[in-house]
């Protein structure tokens, strides 16, 4: 029952956020670390959602209106972890920073262009997602 609950919720999310059309991702590589960039599209009228994945691992999912300027800290703890490879620039506390800035042409948004950085790395470089 549990299962089926939970496969239920699954499929309301997935079909009610990811219906528009296929996620558009774009890669990058940066410290033998794969980074990739997606754009989700929401249906018509509804947001769209930008994903960060390093190496496969999802990172971050936000909506649209929450992907302008992000930051996200951790702190690396004490003795032995599992960290992502970009995470070890020998600083105790890392930061991801960065949006997705949306630009306009006659008054409507035309495209996303997407900049983040990992500690001093810049992982996503000019990630642009135009909109038709």
């Amino acid at each position: 029952m549990k299962y089926l609950l939970l496969a239920v919720l699954l499929d309301f999310f997935v079909s009610g956020v990811f219906a528009a059309e296929p996620a558009r991702c774009k890669q990058q590589t940066v410290e033998k670390s794969v980074m990739e960039m997606c754009l989700l599209p929401g249906a018509a009228f509804q947001h769209d959602l930008y994903t960060l994945k390093a190496d496969k691992v999802l990172i971050f999912a936000l909506v649209d209106d929450y992907s302008e300027n992000v930051e996200l800290e951790h702190t690396i703890p004490e003795g032995l972890t599992i960290e992502f490879p970009l995470s070890k620039q020998g600083e105790k506390t890392i930061k991801i920073r960065g949006g997705c800035v949306p630009e306009s042409k006659d008054g409507a948004e035309v495209a996303r262009v997407c900049n983040f950085y990992w500690g001093k790395y810049q992982i996503i470089k000019g990630v642009r997602f135009e909109f038709e």
